[in-house]
């Protein structure tokens, strides 16, 4: 969101031209309250004013909303020469920048980044960087850092939002990949449980079948037969109940081969 300062800025932009419009960009470029560019360069008529004779006015407006120190010092022909005060903005924004993208950073790559020669005159634009907020932290004088909270957020150009567009893309794809390998592991999971209850079903009705059989043999034979008979009987029945207890017991159990040998005491009964 544009400060009250930037929003009359902008009012002012709509209508200038000329060596006006260089003027109006120069004290943009100085105001103390002033850290987003993007909106003035999404003016039409100020952005063609500035193209016809003040090409480098307009990259240096574009090196304020995208750019940092290093892309000022690398190539000082393209933009003009920059005020003390405007150099100094663009050393908060250069912090801003890095510390984005970093929550500690030590002074050794902020002397570099920022190109200043003293860790005094580094803390000094920190604070006025904190003051500014453009940025809130710590300086941590005794590592020789500083511990980062919050920084405000650059202007994105349409190379950022290309890249960030295709970052989001492939964050798109994998994510339906995902999906598709979640459903299919879904899938087969509720397969298998499926599979595994059925079986369960199947082995509880063979076995309560096998135990009524064997009961009701029990009471055809138990008037003719002795208490020998009878009690063969019911130690057979307690044995095939035993395996129906193995069974049931071990619905998700397959190891060491349990329902097998359930099966195998049952058909060992019916051959005696």
């Amino acid at each position: 969101m544009s400060s009250q300062a930037a929003q009359q800025f902008l009012l002012l932009a709509k209508s200038v031209r000329g060596l006006a419009a260089v003027d109006l960009v120069t004290r943009v470029l100085e105001h103390p309250d002033i850290f987003g560019f993007d909106e003035f360069l999404r003016l039409d008529s100020l952005v063609n004013a500035l193209k016809q004779d003040h090409l480098q006015i307009l990259s240096t407006l574009e090196l304020f909303a995208y750019g940092t120190l290093s892309d000022y010092e690398s190539d000082r022909t393209r933009f003009i020469s920059l005020s003390p005060l405007a150099r100094r903005k663009l050393q908060l924004l250069t912090l801003a920048s890095l510390a984005v993208h970093a929550r500690i950073l030590p002074y050794t790559l902020l002397l570099k980044e920022l190109q200043i020669e003293s860790v005094r005159e580094l803390e000094d634009l920190i604070i006025d960087g904190i003051y500014a907020q453009v940025i809130r932290g710590k300086l941590d004088q005794l590592n020789n850092r500083l511990n980062v909270e919050y920084a405000i957020a650059r202007d994105v150009n349409s190379v950022a939002f290309n890249r960030m567009e295709d970052v989001l893309d492939k964050w798109c794809k994998n994510c339906s990949a995902l999906l598709h390998v979640l459903k299919y592991e879904a899938m087969k999971a509720n397969e298998q449980k499926k599979k595994t209850i059925d079986e369960q079903d199947k082995y509880d009705k063979e076995m309560l079948s096998m135990i009524k059989i064997i009961d009701l043999q029990g009471q055809a034979s138990g008037g003719g037969s002795g208490r020998r008979d009878g009690n063969e009987n019911n130690n057979n029945l307690n044995m095939l109940q035993t395996s129906s207890n193995i069974l049931t017991g071990n619905i998700d159990s397959k190891q060491g081969g349990t329902k097998k040998s359930a099966r195998q005491t049952v058909k060992r009964f019916f051959r005696s």
